[in-house]
């Protein structure tokens, strides 16, 4: 993966260069993996347009949304909100803990929030031409779950991922 550098993020990757579990590899500046870009600064955000990024998918939950700035022209904000906070039992289980924010809980999460990564992948899918950010806010355990699902099964409507 290749780290980006936009100032205002601290955790950002280019998806490229990896292989899929069929032997494709992942394109280079269409699918982005990172931090929260509340933050980043003018010159963070020329980074992120210059790197072709024209969606945004915020995996974020709504209480992690406060302040959001504006977005520049031409950058699509899709809000997908993964984790089902609703869902006090599994969250009783998997919010504390040593497990919390590590791949340990992606397998339960994945069989307990099956629509929410659905929706996720579909947002990658289906985005028009151009590269994609997808984030939550430290761009590890969120976007780093939707990394790996879109590495392991990467969207056939989306033929700019994957080369041949």
């Amino acid at each position: 993966m290749g780290r980006l550098d936009w100032d205002g993020c601290a955790n950002v990757r280019d998806l490229g260069g990896l292989r899929t579990v069929d032997g494709r590899e992942t394109a280079w500046g269409a699918v982005v993996r990172g931090d929260t870009p509340d933050n980043l600064t003018p010159a963070g955000w020329d980074a992120l347009i210059a790197h072709g990024i024209r969606m945004i998918v915020d995996l974020r939950n709504d209480d992690e949304r406060t302040a959001m700035p504006a977005r520049p022209d031409g950058i699509e904000t899709v809000h997908v909100p993964l984790d089902g906070v609703e869902d006090t039992e599994f969250w009783s289980e998997w919010g504390t803990g040593p497990q919390f924010g590590t791949p340990l809980y992606y397998r339960p999460h994945l069989e307990r929030f099956p629509e929410r990564n659905a929706r996720a992948i579909a947002a990658v899918a289906q985005a028009e031409p151009g590269g994609v950010l997808i984030h939550c806010v430290g761009g590890k355990d969120r976007a780093g779950q939707i990394a790996m699902l879109l590495i392991r099964s990467p969207p056939a409507a989306s033929p700019a991922f994957v080369g041949n």
